[in-house]
């Protein structure tokens, strides 16, 4: 009796797109954000679209990724032809509040200096939460309220899909090599710090 695979296993098209690095001895995995990063990555990833989502970054199906103001926008190959459009929107301090935490940064010139040589003090995250924000993403702050919004144009109705999460682990590697994007993202900029 011959056997026929009715639902043969579909693979993305092959991509040379930006490949993470997601390994244990990354340069950056010992830094205590990424850690953080990987495991808000983890705990809103969906079932199989976390594994598909992580391989999804490491084989550079993520083609483009741009930052706009505190907007991530970028395009994934996935099966069809054209690439799927992700955009990830992140909430930013209203104008009080990124003026308090302005303020607090600027005090500690250790803080902004370590900062500016790609390290992320502990007390920045802490600043924010003093304002009831959250520096990372994926924390629900009220009932239909999130820190930061997912979107993908891709027919998969869980929320983030595999395409989001490849752009979440792509975005997280470069966080964890600058974390003033994370403080870009959230709308305050490097030139912020240290203007008098």
């Amino acid at each position: 009796m011959s056997r026929r695979n009715l639902y043969p296993p579909r693979f993305p098209k092959f991509a040379t797109g930006i490949r993470a690095q997601v390994r244990g001895d990354s340069a950056f995995a010992r830094n205590w954000w990424w850690q953080k990063w990987v495991k808000i990555i983890e705990r809103i990833g969906t079932g199989i679209r976390l594994g598909k989502g992580k391989n999804y970054a490491i084989s550079g199906q993520v083609l483009e990724l741009k930052i706009e103001g505190n907007q991530v926008k970028a395009r994934v190959l996935g099966l069809r032809e054209n690439p799927y459009e992700v955009v990830l929107t992140f909430r930013t301090p209203d104008a009080e509040q990124k003026a308090r935490i302005v303020k607090k940064l600027r005090r500690d010139t250790i803080t902004v200096a370590r900062l500016l040589a790609d390290d992320l003090p502990m007390a920045v995250e802490e600043g924010f939460r003093e304002e009831g924000l959250e520096l990372f993403p994926g924390e629900k702050l009220a009932e239909g309220e999130y820190d930061m919004t997912v979107s993908c144009n891709c027919p998969d109705w869980a929320n983030p899909c595999k395409h989001s999460i490849a752009v979440m682990y792509i975005l997280g590697e470069e966080v964890a090599r600058r974390p003033l994007t994370l403080l870009g993202l959230r709308g305050i900029g490097a030139e912020e710090l240290y203007e008098n």
